[in-house]
């Protein structure tokens, strides 16, 4: 079985996602629909009675995201919109602001590197690689993709985040999380496992998910305060 990924620095060695064709439908929306609805939420609706300023200038921690459905949510990430059944809005808020980025319901990492603009931010998340192994890219192509969109962006720090479980087969996920894991290693970046809380065993805990793909709202909320942990931790060092 596939080792399960930490919420820590990565200590493991490379490893590779065996590329095979799967049936897997793209990371879309809970609607399926790759258009944004109204967005339910704006960029500082998380946490909120926060002291800001946790950085040395007495400034809020700039985040910027680029992700897939599991980021762009009821949003619009490229607007600065950021809905409720985002990560973002957990993870938004108080010593956290929301910098900018890019997300699309659907989007590979190709669609992410052809798409992230650059964004003056301490820190960038990225969940990316749900949709890339049904959409045929290789592992190879993946990491390279994710490289291509750090340098893009531009931000000090990096965090690298687990993909979510696809309950219909666990172990596309488990194979993507260990290679996201050791690219954070090879190249220096913060790995967070912001799935573990989502998760039993290697698929959703109940009423983590909508859909074996996406989780809940609440869902969202478990991812969005382990990758605010991280991004706060990404600043900190």
């Amino acid at each position: 079985m596939s080792r399960t990924p930490r919420h820590t620095r990565p200590t493991t060695a490379a490893a590779v996602i065996t590329a095979a064709a799967l049936s897997l439908a793209g990371c879309t929306s809970a609607t399926g629909s790759d258009t944004p609805s109204a967005a339910t939420g704006t960029p500082g609706s998380g946490p909120a009675g926060e002291a800001a300023a946790t950085d040395p200038t007495g400034q809020p921690v700039r985040l910027a995201a680029v992700g897939d459905s599991i980021t762009q949510a009821d949003g619009d990430v490229p607007a600065g919109v950021l809905g409720r059944e985002s990560w973002l809005s957990t993870a938004v808020g108080g010593d956290v602001v929301f910098a900018g980025g890019w997300a699309r319901a659907g989007a590979t990492t190709a669609d992410m590197l052809a798409a992230a603009p650059s964004v003056d931010a301490d820190v960038l998340v990225v969940l990316a690689g749900t949709n890339d192994p049904v959409r045929q890219l290789t592992a190879a192509e993946t990491t390279d993709n994710i490289r291509g969109i750090v340098r893009t962006v531009g931000a000090e720090a990096v965090v690298l985040s687990s993909v979510p479980p696809w309950d219909a087969d666990p172990t596309v996920a488990l194979a993507t999380n260990t290679a996201l894991e050791d690219l954070a290693e090879d190249e220096g970046w913060l790995f967070a496992d912001a799935m573990a809380g989502v998760r039993s065993g290697d698929s959703f805990a109940p009423g983590m998910t909508t859909d074996g793909v996406h989780p809940t709202e609440a869902g969202a909320a478990v991812i969005g305060a382990a990758l605010r942990e991280a991004v706060l931790e990404a600043a900190a060092s």
